[in-house]
């Protein structure tokens, strides 16, 4: 993705993430909660899990962001490759305990989960162009929202449908959402929808997939 902006030297990353002096261990304190679950029947495989990471969850998602310098100079992405790192791990154990509610079982089954983390960061009215993820990238992508509310557009022909994404909110996309379906957020400070005016911040979003398995017969 790549955006260009201005004022990261600007952004007070203390006063965005707070700090966190607690064990650094991600207590799963809301894995025996029953999901908040949205669904779409234009939209199969399209699955918002709402408000499903805790406030305490994603302030420490935050700090470890910030701990491990993924955003600094003019960098705003970062990708873990191969085994997740601790701080995000437990996102895919996470996933695995709600099972049927974001994924079919032929992805929650397989091992590992994920094996990619891409941590993007979006000044206030940064946006990502309308895509169709690569098919490098196997069935099943989990989105983890924080900080910012905004819209995330999905179209399909002349089909465009809104989805709100608010701070602890996790996207899941599998099947026709996922391949046959863009994905984007327009680049604009605000979102108005059914009624409602977002005016967004500065976001954070991280983005759990897994690389297609190939064969090699050499």
């Amino acid at each position: 993705m790549g955006n260009d902006y201005n004022n990261q030297d600007n952004i007070d990353w203390n006063e965005l993430f707070g700090s966190d002096d607690s064990s650094d261990e991600y207590d799963n304190d809301n894995s025996n909660t029953k999901l908040n679950i949205k669904t779409w029947s234009l939209i199969p495989g399209l699955v918002l899990a709402k408000e499903a990471i805790s406030h305490e969850a994603q302030m420490k998602l935050l700090q470890a962001i910030t701990d491990n310098r993924y955003f600094h100079d003019d960098i705003d992405q970062a990708i873990c490759f191969g085994t997740l790192p601790k701080h995000f791990s437990w996102l895919e154990t996470w996933a695995k305990t709600k099972g049927s509610e974001l994924f079919p079982s032929v992805i929650t089954s397989r091992r590992p989960l994920f094996d990619q983390a891409f941590i993007n960061l979006y000044p206030k009215g940064k946006g990502i162009k309308s895509h169709v993820d690569l098919l490098r990238f196997d069935d099943g992508i989990l989105s983890i929202s924080l900080l910012s509310s905004c819209v995330m557009m999905m179209k399909k022909d002349n089909q465009k449908i809104p989805v709100v994404l608010r701070p602890g909110d996790v996207l899941a996309l599998s099947g026709e959402a996922r391949y046959q379906w863009e994905h984007g957020i327009e680049e604009k400070t605000s979102d108005q929808v059914d009624g409602e005016w977002i005016e967004r911040g500065t976001r954070v979003s991280i983005t759990l997939r897994k690389m297609v398995q190939t064969l090699n017969f050499e």
